[in-house]
């Protein structure tokens, strides 16, 4: 059969619109690989670092605490330390010291509390009232119905001061936010914005 009487034929399936597709398919065929190569292969200009935008809040707290132990742990370059705490719903003080010195360590706990014997910082039953100006980033409220109190870490964006454990001895939610609100002076708009509540199972 020649060309003519297969576009005779075609003509009469009316499928006349279906040759430039086997066309379009080799176009595709042979043109999509480096085209997909060139536009892959171009530069397109990054930011180097993610940003991330990261809401901070500055907390003023006000509390009189018993010093009940002091755990010092030194790394290479920097030295962690915790205060554990009684008489208050702050129990924990976390610390990041890029100093292994601890005469210089107790200075810097005691400039950070805003206490002035810097020996007392870091004996046991040491009674103080701690001032503290932080910048939470975050708030986790832990639930715990079945001891029957809520512990709540807020982590901090100090340099030195990295985290604050509280424990509230309330479990009801709507308790909870009270609390948070109350003894860590946040605002209710402000503590909807940086909480975030788990129930411990």
């Amino acid at each position: 059969m020649s060309l003519s009487r297969w576009l005779l034929k075609l003509q009469s399936f009316k499928l006349e619109f279906l040759l430039p597709v086997p066309l379009l398919l080799i176009a595709f065929g042979l043109g999509g690989e480096p085209l997909t190569n060139l536009l892959l292969s171009r530069y397109y200009g990054t930011v180097d670092k993610l940003q991330a935008d990261t809401h901070t809040l500055t907390m003023q707290l006000v509390a009189n605490v018993r010093v009940i132990k002091a755990e010092i742990e030194k790394e290479r370059d920097f030295t962690i330390v915790e205060l554990k705490t009684a008489n208050s719903v702050l129990k924990k003080l976390e610390f990041k010291f890029p100093a292994t010195e601890l005469s210089s360590i107790k200075g810097m706990i005691a400039e950070e509390l805003g206490v002035s014997a810097e020996v007392e910082t870091l004996q046991p039953n040491t009674q103080m009232q701690v001032q503290l100006a932080v910048k939470a980033l975050g708030i986790l409220a832990e639930i715990d119905k079945e001891q029957g109190f809520t512990k709540v870490e807020v982590n901090t964006a100090d340099s030195v001061l990295k985290k604050l454990e509280f424990e509230f001895p309330v479990t009801e939610l709507s308790s909870v936010k009270a609390m948070i609100v109350q003894e860590l002076g946040l605002s209710p708009e402000n503590a909807t914005m940086l909480v975030s509540y788990r129930l411990k199972s």
